[in-house]
């Protein structure tokens, strides 16, 4: 058999493979306040032939129980154990840009003429800067101390819920698996990657898919389950907070 005509065939049987299917490029980007986009790395993404979140609302519906809702007052000590790690994390910001200062000027002086005017200068600096360092040590401590209080008594509480909603969801959910199991065999397997600088790739064949992945934050997670249509050739997909859907953690 000439040994061109296979290559030209393997090339032709790759292309049609290849037009059959999108090359999927997903990038995922962490948005900070004020800061540049970066993309998120080592972390998994899926692509899911079948929607997860359709199976478990209606699993939900059928539950003999509504969906546990966490108490209010566990959601407000929540948001307090929030702004007071907020406050003390401002607060050794403060201390350490103030601490930096003061090692620069302790290195600009060695070696100064101690009866100089310059030195003289930096040392009412130093002076002053220390006094500063002294009272945001105490304010500091004390953010601290107020953080973790709350942080204890929440975790308390937020593991007490998390147990009645684990219980909840091992009855509601108990068929997740076996639907899931079905839905693959009749329609193929779920395609994994992991994202190296932000980036994950795919061979999609046409088709309905869904791109699942969950990036945890404190007290919240950003939980994407987006829905994309394979038509073939190349395509690029981003994930971020404009995308997500914010859910809170306990």
């Amino acid at each position: 058999m000439n040994k061109d005509w296979v290559l030209g065939l393997a090339v032709l049987l790759l292309l049609t493979a290849c037009q059959r299917s999108t090359q999927l490029a997903v990038y995922t980007a962490s948005e900070d306040e004020g800061e540049e986009a970066t993309g998120l790395h080592q972390l998994e993404i899926t692509l899911l032939p079948y929607d997860r979140d359709s199976i478990f609302e209606a699993l939900a519906q059928q539950a003999p129980e509504p969906e546990p809702q966490p108490p209010q007052d566990l959601v407000d000590l929540r948001d307090s154990v929030s702004v007071a790690q907020e406050r003390w994390r401002e607060a050794e910001a403060a201390w350490n840009e103030i601490r930096s200062e003061l090692q620069s000027l302790s290195e600009r002086m060695e070696g100064m003429d101690r009866s100089s005017t310059a030195y003289y200068q930096l040392y009412r600096r130093f002076d002053e800067l220390d006094g500063q360092l002294r009272g945001l040590d105490r304010v500091k401590q004390r953010y601290f101390d107020a953080y973790t209080e709350l942080q204890s008594a929440y975790s308390t509480r937020a593991d007490s819920f998390s147990a009645v909603l684990a219980a909840w969801e091992d009855i509601a959910f108990e068929g997740y698996v076996e639907i899931v199991d079905s839905l693959l065999e009749a329609r193929g397997e779920a395609l994994y990657d992991t994202t190296e600088a932000g980036w994950a790739f795919f061979q999609a064949p046409r088709g309905r898919w869904w791109i699942y992945t969950r990036f945890e934050l404190p007290f919240e997670e950003l939980y994407w389950n987006v829905p994309y249509r394979s038509t073939g050739g190349a395509d690029t997909l981003t994930l971020n907070s404009a995308n997500a859907e914010v859910r809170p953690i306990f």
